[in-house]
C-alpha cells in the first residue's frame, strides 16, 4: 500500500500535468498535513502551475489557492520548515506582489497568503505585510488580527516594522490591529517610544477619539491604552480630549488613567463616583482593574450598599431597560445555602422602581436578586410575591444558566422552594 504522503504529491502532480479541478483533487486530502520536504515540494510545483492561470482562475470563486498555502501553516520538523522557506514562500510571494501591482485576486485568499508568510518572520515577507497593511482593500480585522499576532513576542524585525509605520500608521481595521500591536510592544518593553507618539500617530489617535467618530468604541479604548505610554504633553491632551468623550465608558476610562498618572482631582472624583449607586459598582471594577482598590472608600464597600449598586449597574447594562432606576429599596437580605454555588451565600431582593412606563414592556417596577448571579427574571416576579418563590425560581434560573445537571427540566417556584429547603431547614 502506498505511503499517504506519496499519494498526496502524485496526486498534485498528476493535476499539474493534465490540469482539471484543482479543488476536487484538494477536497481529498481537506484533513492531510504534509511532514516531509518531498510533500512541500510538490505544494511548490503545484503553486507555480497555478499561478499562470490564476488571474482568470480568481474570478470562478474558489479557495484553491487557500486550501494550497493553508498546507504551510505549520512545520513539524526543521527540514519541512526549510523547505516551506526555501521552496514554497518565494513562489506564494508571487502572488500577493501581483495582488499590490494591480493584477486580479481575491482578498479572502491574500489574506491567507499574507497569514502564512507571516509565520516564518522573514524579512522579505515583512516587507510584504508592510506595504499590503497600507493598501485599504485588504482591510479584513480578523485575519490582520492573526498576522500582526505574529509581531507580538520576540520577532527579529519588530522594531524597524514598528518605527517605518508609525510614519503613516494604517487605517481601518488593520489600523485597530496595529495599535494594539504597538500597545503590547510598549507594554512590554520591546519598543520604546510607543509608535504612536509620532505626529502621524498623535493624529491618528485623536481621530479615533473624536466625538463624532463613527468607529466601534475599541478603536477609541485602544487610543487610551496608547495614550497613557505617551509622553506627558500627548499623553495629557489625549486624556483631557476622551475625558469628556460622548460615551461614558470611554470617558471613565479616560478619568480612571489620568488618576493613575497622580491627577488628584480624578483622584478624588473617582472616589466619590463609587458612591454614586447607579454608576459605584463600575467605578470600583474599574479602579479595581487599574490596581488603585485603596480609592474605594469604605462605605462602597457596605454589603447593603453593593447590593443596590450591583443592580443599579444590572439595569443599566440589561434588556429590557438599559436606563438606571429611579428608585432602589433593599427589601430582603438573607443568608442560604445557595444551590447553584454550592456553598453558603448572603442574598439581597432588591426592588427597583422608574417613574415612567419602560419600553416595550411598560415596566415601572421589578424585582433583583444580588448575591448569586446578579439578574431580574423580568416578567416573571413581581414586587408582591412571596420572597421564598422568588428565591426559588432564581435558583432554578442560575442552575439552567450554569448548565448544572440539578437544573430542573421547568422553572417554577414551587420546585426552586424545594431544592433550597432541601439545605436550609425552615426555609
Amino acid at each position: 500500500m502506498l505511503d499517504r504522503a506519496v499519494i498526496f504529491c502524485r496526486s498534485l502532480d498528476q493535476w499539474v500535468l493534465s490540469g482539471g479541478e484543482l479543488n476536487e483533487v484538494l477536497a481529498e486530502f481537506s484533513e492531510h498535513i504534509p511532514t516531509t520536504a518531498a510533500e512541500i515540494q510538490a505544494i511548490s510545483r503545484t503553486l507555480d502551475a497555478l499561478h499562470a492561470g490564476y488571474s482568470e482562475r480568481c474570478e470562478l470563486n474558489q479557495n484553491e489557492l487557500s486550501s494550497l498555502v493553508g498546507y504551510l501553516s505549520d512545520a513539524p520538523d526543521e527540514e519541512t520548515r526549510n523547505a516551506i522557506i526555501n521552496e514554497a514562500l518565494p513562489i506564494v510571494r508571487w502572488y500577493i506582489t501581483d495582488a499590490l501591482n494591480g493584477k486580479p485576486y481575491r482578498k479572502q485568499e491574500m489574506m491567507k497568503v499574507l497569514e502564512v508568510l507571516s509565520i516564518y518572520q522573514q524579512k522579505e515577507d515583512v516587507s510584504l505585510i508592510y506595504k499590503s497593511i497600507l493598501n485599504a482593500k485588504l482591510d479584513d480585522p480578523l485575519a490582520w488580527h492573526k498576522i500582526l499576532n505574529s509581531f507580538r513576542d520576540k520577532h527579529p524585525y519588530l522594531k524597524p516594522f514598528l518605527q517605518t509605520l508609525s510614519k503613516h500608521p494604517p487605517s481601518g481595521f488593520a489600523g485597530l490591529s496595529f495599535l494594539l500591536l504597538c500597545n503590547h510592544a510598549a507594554e512590554t518593553g520591546q519598543s520604546s517610544p510607543h509608535a504612536f507618539g509620532s505626529e502621524a500617530g498623535i493624529k491618528k489617535l485623536k481621530n479615533y477619539l473624536h466625538p463624532e467618530s463613527k468607529r466601534p468604541l475599541e478603536f477609541a479604548k485602544a487610543s487610551l491604552r496608547a495614550a497613557a505610554l505617551l509622553e506627558p504633553i500627548e499623553r495629557d491632551s489625549i486624556l483631557k480630549q476622551a475625558a469628556t468623550h460622548p460615551d461614558s465608558s470611554v470617558a471613565f476610562i479616560a478619568k480612571v488613567t489620568q488618576a493613575s498618572l497622580g491627577n488628584q482631582n480624578e483622584q478624588q472624583a473617582l472616589t466619590n463616583r463609587c458612591l454614586d449607586l447607579n454608576h459605584g459598582y463600575e467605578a470600583q471594577l474599574k479602579l479595581e482593574e487599574a490596581g488603585m482598590a485603596s480609592l474605594i472608600p469604605e462605605a462602597a464597600k457596605d454589603p447593603e450598599f453593593l447590593a443596590l449598586a450591583k443592580c443599579a449597574h444590572w439595569l443599566l447594562q440589561n434588556e429590557p431597560f438599559y436606563k438606571s432606576p429611579d428608585h432602589l429599596e433593599l427589601i430582603d437580605d438573607r443568608e442560604l445555602f445557595w444551590l447553584p454555588q454550592h456553598e453558603r451565600v448572603r442574598l439581597f431582593l432588591v426592588k427597583y422602581k422608574y417613574e415612567e412606563p419602560q419600553g416595550k414592556t411598560g415596566l415601572v417596577e421589578g424585582v433583583t436578586l444580588v448575591g448569586g448571579i446578579t439578574h431580574s427574571l423580568v416578567g416573571e416576579t413581581n414586587t408582591e410575591m412571596d420572597f421564598a418563590d422568588i428565591y426559588g425560581l432564581h435558583c432554578c434560573w442560575e442552575l439552567e444558566h450554569l448548565k448544572d445537571p440539578v437544573a430542573p427540566r421547568h422553572r417554577n417556584a414551587k420546585i426552586g422552594r424545594n431544592l433550597l429547603r432541601r439545605s436550609n431547614s425552615g426555609f
